[in-house]
């Protein structure tokens, strides 16, 4: 039995046909006939993702101006002093910011936004400072920020963390994208800031920051993001490429991919600095095509294009915003701004401050990520009963999860039927929608009838004890593996791309299991007893039965959590169990809910017993 469970079916095919759905639904830029419809569709963008990033917060929160606390000052002693503040960059979410200020000021002066990427060190990192302080000798406001789960804000460091405030309903990605529209308003807000010569710039997750926050606010005049994004679609089977969840936020490309976000940068001046040999992402070998060759064409449909340039850094080439690449920085705002600086680094090497010196207090009850997706916890319903009929329950829940639709499921054998220990051993693998391939073990006991499903968080491989009792109850036994078990691997970051992509991957688990019932309920004229061992497939298999209750003549599962509540009580890492984290669910469903709407199918839990009431099973 686990040598047939352990037989590879279906293959690099499970890979290839993940790659493809992904594909199909991840549009790239096309270049519109003319300037005037590019502009329509740039500002239409605009709205869209930002209604998309703010989906359901609190109204207003773009409109309000930041509370700013301005704290200690630091004397360089060589023109420049760097002073501490932090200001609300999310309700409750204090940001801790660097202003490097010139001395001697007089008039309106040009300002840099200085976001910072994926470093512990945060603010105080040793390329950083050299940067800011450049800029200051140099003339300009310098205003360092800090990223959310870097240096002082490290209590954030698992940036998936968002995916529980999706999972309450709140767009994770907005708490990001007010923290660095509010430095901006923080930089304009200065007395001596040129409004008209504001650029922003930043490393990997600073780079990223610099083209999204670009994109969507034109109060950026000069754009240069280092090393910090590519198209999505270019990053489907470049796993190095897809990052954290931020900067693959869900839903972003039902409206736009990051080609057409660089895209809006135009007519401004961008200049986009990629590594050739990049050891962390977005080597300039893949960017150069994905975004600077594909947005080129939208710059010189707006007579913009000697204002967009890329640069390949090959000194040293790997993931860095080192002298050279700071040498592109000066010379591009030098052009742009109306200057003339130093080519190449003013001295800074000795007035680095440390990491303790530039720290910057937070108040004692400072909100995290998850801390807000906590209070945005809906009241946990502990009522018996539905809160609506069970058929717009069940119509609410396919819209929820976005099950795709159902366009059939065929069977093919593979090979020949098998005989074993007074069994017959058949592999198979079900054609889904024609999209997904699911590989199929079946055990039949002689005389068997009643059909037995069976799946597993570990795939088919781990079925084999499961499958052995089955057996012994003179039962028909399926064993299935479906997409991100067994030998159709998806990793977190695969679902993180199909929710990027407008899917939700739990929804797609529920199809493919109802794909596999509504066969074996075909095959063998009943419906099956349904198993399921893990805490992902449980929820998919108790959902999958709250919406077709007729499929299923019971079901019973091992890893089945009280409450998806306890995603954040405990809290589950989105990488051990991304399926679960469907945005906006938990607002309308809990297992309570999703048991309760299953009736009367029976359900039990291994350690538990019944989850429903039996008089709940006669109805």
């Amino acid at each position: 039995m686990q040598q047939a469970l352990s037989r590879v079916l279906v293959g690099r095919r499970g890979q290839r046909e993940l790659q493809a759905f992904l594909r199909a639904r991840l549009p790239r830029l096309e270049v519109p006939p003319s300037a005037a419809a590019w502009q329509r569709r740039a500002a239409a963008v605009r709205r869209r993702v930002l209604e998309l990033f703010f989906r359901g917060h609190p109204p207003g929160l773009l409109e309000l101006p930041p509370r700013v606390e301005w704290l200690e000052t630091l004397d360089s002693g060589n023109g420049y002093c760097v002073r501490k503040l932090r200001y609300e960059g999310y309700p409750g979410m204090w940001i801790p910011a660097l202003l490097y200020e010139p001395v001697l000021l007089a008039g309106r002066v040009p300002g840099v936004l200085n976001a910072n990427g994926h470093h512990g060190g945060g603010k105080a990192m040793a390329y950083k400072q050299a940067r800011c302080i450049n800029l200051a000798k140099r003339g300009m406001l310098a205003l360092s920020t800090e990223f959310i789960g870097m240096g002082d804000l490290r209590a954030d460091v698992e940036h998936n963390r968002i995916a529980h405030l999706d999972l309450c309903g709140r767009a994770g990605v907005g708490v990001f994208y007010l923290a660095m529209k509010r430095g901006l308003d923080v930089l304009l807000a200065h007395d001596h800031a040129d409004p008209e010569r504001i650029a922003m710039t930043g490393l990997s997750g600073g780079g990223w920051q610099t083209a999204v926050l670009s994109a969507l606010d034109p109060r950026v005049k000069v754009i240069v993001p280092v090393a910090g994004h590519s198209p999505i679609w270019q990053r489907v089977g470049c796993p190095s490429d897809i990052g954290d969840l931020e900067q693959d936020p869900v839903d972003l490309c039902t409206v736009a991919d990051y080609d057409v976000l660089t895209a809006m940068f135009a007519p401004r001046p961008a200049l986009l600095i990629y590594n050739h040999n990049d050891d962390c992402c977005f080597q300039t070998r893949r960017t150069r095509q994905s975004v600077y060759r594909a947005v080129r064409p939208v710059y010189e449909l707006l007579g913009a294009a000697d204002r967009f340039r890329l640069y390949d850094n090959l000194d040293p080439g790997t993931h860095n915003y080192d002298a050279d690449n700071r040498r592109q920085l000066y010379r591009f705002l030098d052009e742009f701004f109306g200057l003339r600086t130093a080519d190449g680094d003013l001295p800074w090497e000795d007035e680095v401050f440390s990491e303790q010196e530039l720290a910057v207090d937070l108040p004692p009850d400072q909100q995290t990520l998850l801390s807000l997706a906590r209070s945005a916890l809906p009241v946990c319903r502990r009522t018996v009963g539905l809160p609506m009929p069970r058929e717009r329950a069940r119509r609410r829940l396919r819209q929820v999860l976005r099950v795709p639709a159902a366009s059939g499921e065929a069977a093919r054998p593979v090979g020949r039927p098998r005989a074993s220990r007074g069994l017959r051993v058949q592999q198979s693998i079900l054609a889904v929608d024609g999209t997904w391939s699911l590989p199929v073990t079946e055990f039949a006991p002689v005389g068997a009838a009643e059909p037995h499903l069976i799946i597993a968080d570990g795939g088919r491989s781990v079925g084999a004890t499961m499958a052995q009792d089955a057996c012994a109850r003179g039962r028909r036994v399926f064993v299935a593996d479906l997409t991100g078990t067994g030998e159709l691997p998806a990793t977190w970051q695969c679902h993180m791309l199909l929710g990027a992509a407008g899917e939700r991957p739990l929804g797609i688990l529920v199809r493919q299991l109802l794909a596999l019932e509504n066969w074996i309920a075909e095959s063998c004229g009943q419906p099956c007893h349904l198993e399921a061992s893990g805490q992902v497939v449980c929820v998919v298999a108790l959902a999958a039965t709250a919406l077709e209750p007729h499929l299923v003549r019971s079901l019973r599962t091992a890893g089945l959590m009280d409450s998806l509540h306890r995603l954040l009580d405990w809290p589950v890492s989105y990488s051990t169990a991304a399926p679960l984290f469907c945005p906006g669910l938990l607002p309308s469903f809990d297992l309570d809910t999703l048991i309760e709407l299953a009736a009367p199918v029976p359900i039990g839990e291994t350690g538990r017993g019944p989850l429903r009431p039996q008089r709940a099973n006669r109805r």
